[in-house]
C-alpha cells in the first residue's frame, strides 16, 4: 500500500505529479506500544490491597455495597482476589476497572482518600489498564482452554494465538 512505485501512494504521485504528498511509512509500529517495561507487581499490590480494604472488614464491604446501589452501580460488589485463584484476577482487575470512579468517591466520603491515591494518578492508571488488558486475554485463553468437546487440534489453535498475542505485549 505504500511501496513508492506500486503501492497507493506511488500510484497517486504518477497520475498527480504537483502534489505534496509525503511517504511515511510505519510512523508508530502497534508493537512498539507495548514494548515500555511494565513493572506489574506495584499494580497486583495496589488492587489486591485496595480490592482487600473493602473485602476483608465487613462494615466496609457492607457499605461499599451500599454506595453502589446508591449510585445506581451497574455492579453491586466488587470480586475477591485470592492467590489461589489467580487465574480469574482478570476478571478482579476488570470489575476494579469498572468502578474505580466509585472506588474514589467511596473513599473521599469516607474520607479516605489515601487508600484510592493510585486511582487519580494517570500514569498508573495507564499501567493498570495495561495489566487488567492482558489479564483479561489470559482469562479468555483459561475459559477456552476449559471448553467440553474441544480436540487437542483446537487447544493447540487457542495457545498458538495467545502466544502471537503475547509476542505482541511483548514487543
Amino acid at each position: 500500500m505504500t511501496r513508492k512505485k506500486s503501492g497507493f501512494l506511488g500510484l497517486f504521485n504518477q497520475n498527480y505529479p504537483g502534489n505534496n504528498v509525503v511517504l511515511l511509512h510505519c510512523v508508530i509500529h502497534q508493537d512498539a506500544l507495548c514494548k515500555s517495561a511494565l513493572n506489574m507487581k506495584p499494580v497486583l499490590d495496589a488492587v489486591v490491597k485496595l480490592v482487600n480494604t473493602i473485602r476483608s472488614r465487613g462494615l466496609a464491604h457492607r457499605q461499599f455495597r451500599d454506595f453502589l446501589q446508591s449510585v445506581q452501580s451497574e455492579y453491586s460488589d466488587v470480586l475477591y482476589y485470592t492467590k489461589v485463584r489467580w487465574l480469574s484476577a482478570g476478571c478482579v482487575f476488570e470489575r476494579v476497572w469498572q468502578l474505580k470512579d466509585d472506588f474514589v468517591s467511596f473513599f473521599h466520603e469516607k474520607q479516605c482518600s489515601a487508600e484510592c491515591e493510585m486511582l487519580e494518578d494517570t500514569e498508573w492508571l495507564s499501567d493498570f489498564a495495561f495489566f487488567t488488558d492482558l489479564l483479561c486475554h489470559m482469562n479468555n485463553l483459561n475459559v477456552k482452554m476449559q471448553g467440553k468437546n474441544q480436540f487437542i487440534d483446537d487447544i493447540w489453535g487457542h495457545f498458538k494465538a495467545f502466544k502471537l498475542k503475547l509476542n505482541l505485549f511483548a514487543g
